[in-house]
């Protein structure tokens, strides 16, 4: 009633069970654990006990190991003895989480309260670091992208001046003689853009992988908008050049260019 708990794999909801455990995806990878495998544990008085992994939840900030009643009696070969309770409370403003607080590490029975917020806060700091991390690397791919666009386009169109002042002298239009140009930079543009798919998406899986420290766990889920918005940017950068170079390419001069040589 308080944790939900999803297949790492599936995403369907998961079920304890009376033959093993239930731990976190990143303790998971961290420790190169799958189902079915053991996993021996401590307890406070330093016995070892050995546990059955029967599933990997997804859990994005903490580690954790989850399991019935019947399975931790079999597995510590003792009673249940209930020593903590998990409180949900209906104002969960951070004031009142920590006036809660407050009065239950008040109470003598309490050792201590742990808030999960706390957890929160900290996944919500890393998520912000990841945030300008991100924007430093698509403000610098799209120079790139613009500058390597401006400048392959560039170059095609002086090392063709001839060329193009002689479709200009057989009767093509300007518009003709443009987009004999860029039908080519057209192409490599759709190119660039569908193998940036590619690597963009290892590069994003990396970047989430990596950065997120070792309790903490980043969703690697991509969605329809992030390639949208960087075909569009894509797009953009390619139309802007296309313009610029559509004014070099009208202001060619056809008899300097035929009469220079090759």
């Amino acid at each position: 009633d308080y944790m939900t708990l999803r297949d790492a794999g599936s995403d369907k909801k998961m079920k304890l069970s009376n033959n093993g455990v239930v731990i976190s995806e990143k303790l998971a990878k961290l420790g190169h654990y799958k189902k079915g495998d053991t996993l021996t544990i401590k307890d406070d008085t330093n016995a070892k006990h050995k546990v059955k992994i029967d599933g990997i939840a997804q859990m994005y900030a903490g580690h954790y190991m989850v399991m019935n009643k019947q399975y931790y009696e079999k597995a510590f070969d003792k009673d249940i003895d209930y020593n903590a309770k998990i409180l949900n409370l209906k104002d969960r403003s951070a004031s009142n989480i920590n006036k809660v607080s407050s009065e239950l590490n008040e109470q003598d029975a309490s050792q201590t309260a742990v808030q999960s917020n706390q957890a929160k806060t900290a996944i919500n700091t890393i998520l912000d670091g990841l945030d300008n991390i991100v924007l430093i690397i698509v403000v610098a791919s799209s120079a790139l992208s613009f500058v390597v666009l401006f400048t392959l386009t560039n170059i095609n169109v002086s090392e063709r001046t001839r060329e193009l002042a002689t479709l200009r002298v057989l009767g093509f239009y300007k518009k003709e003689t443009v987009m004999y140009i860029y039908r080519e930079t057209i192409l490599l543009t759709i190119i660039g853009i569908l193998t940036g798919f590619i690597g963009g998406t290892y590069l994003h899986h990396f970047i989430m992988d990596t950065l997120p420290p070792n309790n903490a766990m980043a969703d690697l889920t991509l969605y329809w908008t992030n390639f949208t918005f960087s075909t569009l940017l894509t797009l953009v950068f390619a139309f802007i050049v296309m313009l610029i170079m559509a004014r070099k390419i009208s202001r060619i001069d056809m008899l300097n260019a035929l009469n220079s040589a090759d």
